[in-house]
């Protein structure tokens, strides 16, 4: 029976048809691939060629059994019940398909499975009228990818990948089915002989829509810098997109309740509001901001008590709150860092191992630490210490706590340590929350190793990436006031002094007038001018008052030291160490009181006996 129906289908010529209908069929697939790739089509066309095609072998293998044979046929009455029952079921399909989008996934799915710290670079387009910058576009693409690379926390997709989507004509479409990438960046060269303008835009490739976009331009023969600008430029813009989007990512796996998760989401707004408030001078309405986070985020612990995060969320706005009107680092107010404490360990009882609450009560602790009642900070600092290494070993991303173990060695004279810590809080920041102050770190722990060109060199780099940030102009007038920095104008300084205080938030700008004006008193006197040096810090000293005053004593002691009155000098350094004891190990390493080490009056003054 097999024999005869094999003969039967053989004598219709049912294979030769359903083959001839296979092979015009792949052909047409493989013409449809061509015009999408040539003309950037929605690869939406394929899937639509590929149903219509596949869905109808069932009515060419019908037509074939009753039409194959040689000679005249009728339609039978199952062809014509079936034929266009077929094409129906196509057309369907069809239609489905096209409200899916396509043959693959639900792009829903797709789009939240997708990573958005692995990246693709396309390679540059070249958009000039001669079309001679293509060699210009490829550095670009290569500097990009590479600074990119370097970046541990990112997956970026290798060059050779891309390099077959090289040609402008392949549609985004093609791209993105080909390699699975969360985020894309693209980008043109265009201009002439003298000029050129770069464009890059960074894409979603679920949506394929702009997240972000900037364009720089420059001489063609600054084309170096402008490739360094623009790889440094889109890292930047990038990784501070992807820090939000990853953020993000890990609530929602944290928590089952979409209202709590929307709760946090608003807690951390207000408190990106506040601080813009407090830069803005309005403390009273950044307070409130804070307060309203709070209400919310405790209504987040409520709809989901299992969650640390909304606890910990609370810890930090408490923590903020403590340092509203408090420019001086051994200053806060007492009861909101008491409640911040008590965040913290309510954090740790639901979570003792959880980073983010470990990272929180070291750094609630090295703040108490500070604080001038704190006369034997020890315990605490052991305490803040341990907490805060256990946090990096816990998610060694965490920059803040990086950055702030940094701080805590530093103040235990730990330079080296200090300077590595805050190189790993570089390293661990990824998305740029924090680099502005890491950055900062790096400079002070630089010039704590007396390493000045060093200093110098993240003086400048801050100054660069951050131009309205106050503490790197801050720290240009530190290094002048150095016996071991460079000589400066005496115009260079009050311009220095006159930026400082305008960049500075309104609550910390007379802080800053009067703390500038000591780092310009000890540059004059290095410059040669020690009378006018003593006349500006003595009256920095006698506008100082509160917990700036112990501070300003401390740089007028430099100040005299420059200009050679070193019994004055241990006079103001006796008064600040009286004031803030717990600084004493810091002063018995500072360099800037190099020229009196070995002096009795110093040694008996940092001595942890002297009372």
């Amino acid at each position: 029976m097999a024999s005869q129906i094999v003969q039967d289908l053989l004598r219709r010529r049912v294979p030769q048809i359903l083959g001839i209908y296979l092979a015009i069929g792949w052909g047409t697939l493989e013409f449809v691939d061509w015009l999408i790739g040539r003309f950037a089509l929605s690869t939406l066309l394929a899937d639509l060629s590929l149903v219509a095609w596949a869905t109808m072998i069932p009515s060419v293998l019908l037509v074939a059994y009753f039409h194959g044979e040689r000679g005249s046929q009728s339609w039978t009455r199952v062809e014509k019940t079936f034929v266009p029952a077929n094409l129906l079921i196509a057309i369907a399909l069809a239609t489905s398909t096209m409200s899916r989008g396509g043959l693959g996934p639900d792009p829903a799915i797709v789009a939240a499975a997708l990573d958005p710290t692995r990246i693709a670079v396309l390679y540059f387009d070249d958009e000039s009228e001669t079309q001679d910058l293509g060699h210009l576009a490829s550095a670009f693409t290569g500097a990009l990818i590479d600074e990119l690379t370097q970046v541990s926390a990112l997956d970026v997709v290798p060059r050779g990948s891309v390099k077959p989507y090289r040609d402008a004509s392949v549609s985004m479409d093609i791209i993105v089915n080909a390699i699975a990438m969360g985020t894309l960046v693209e980008g043109s060269v265009s201009g002439n002989r003298e000029r050129i303008s770069l464009s890059a835009a960074l894409i979603d490739p679920a949506s394929q829509s702009t997240i972000e976009s900037f364009t720089l331009d420059g001489p063609v023969e600054e084309w170096q810098d402008l490739r360094e600008e623009l790889a440094v430029e889109v890292a930047n813009r990038l990784r501070r997109r992807l820090g939000v989007e990853v953020q993000l990512r890990e609530r929602r796996a944290a928590t089952g309740s979409a209202e709590a998760l929307a709760l946090v989401e608003r807690g951390e707004q207000l408190r990106e509001e506040a601080e813009q408030l407090e830069m803005a001078g309005d403390i009273e309405a950044a307070r409130r901001a804070l307060l309203r986070g709070d209400s919310l985020l405790e209504r987040a612990e409520t709809l989901d008590p299992a969650w640390v995060e909304p606890i910990v969320l609370r810890g930090w706005l408490a923590f903020d709150e403590s340092n509203l009107e408090n420019p001086t680092s051994d200053a806060f107010d007492r009861e909101a860092l008491i409640e911040a404490l008590a965040h913290s360990e309510r954090a740790l009882q639901l979570a003792p191992d959880d980073a983010g609450a470990l990272e929180l009560h070291g750094s609630l602790l090295f703040r108490m630490s500070e604080a001038q009642e704190a006369s034997d900070p020890t315990e605490l600092l052991e305490r803040a210490e341990r907490d805060l290494s256990a946090a990096v070993a816990a998610d060694p991303f965490r920059a803040h706590a990086w950055s702030t173990l940094s701080d805590l060695r530093r103040m235990g004279t730990r330079f080296a340590e200090a300077r590595r810590d805050a190189e790993r809080a570089l390293e661990a920041d990824p998305f740029l929350s924090e680099a502005d102050v890491i950055v900062y770190r790096l400079f002070t722990t630089s010039l704590d190793l007396m390493d000045i060109d060093e200093s110098m060199r993240w003086c400048d780099e801050g100054h660069r990436r951050f131009p309205d940030r106050d503490y790197f102009v801050a720290c240009s007038l530190a290094i002048y006031s150095l016996s071991e920095g460079p000589v400066p104008e005496v115009g260079t300084l009050w311009a220095l002094h006159d930026t400082l205080q305008r960049l500075s938030t309104p609550q910390a700008r007379e802080q800053r007038r009067i703390v500038g004006a000591a780092w310009v008193a000890a540059a004059l006197a290095r410059a040669g001018y020690p009378d006018s040096a003593r006349s500006v810090v003595e009256r920095a000293r006698a506008d100082a008052s509160g917990g700036l005053a112990p501070w300003i004593d401390y740089y007028a002691a430099n100040v005299y030291l420059q200009a050679g009155d070193r019994d004055r000098a241990l006079d103001l350094l006796g008064a600040f160490l009286a004031a803030i004891p717990q600084r004493k190990s810091y002063v018995a390493s500072d360099w800037m009181f190099r020229e009196v080490w070995e002096d009795p009056r110093f040694q008996e003054l940092v001595s942890a006996e002297a009372q």
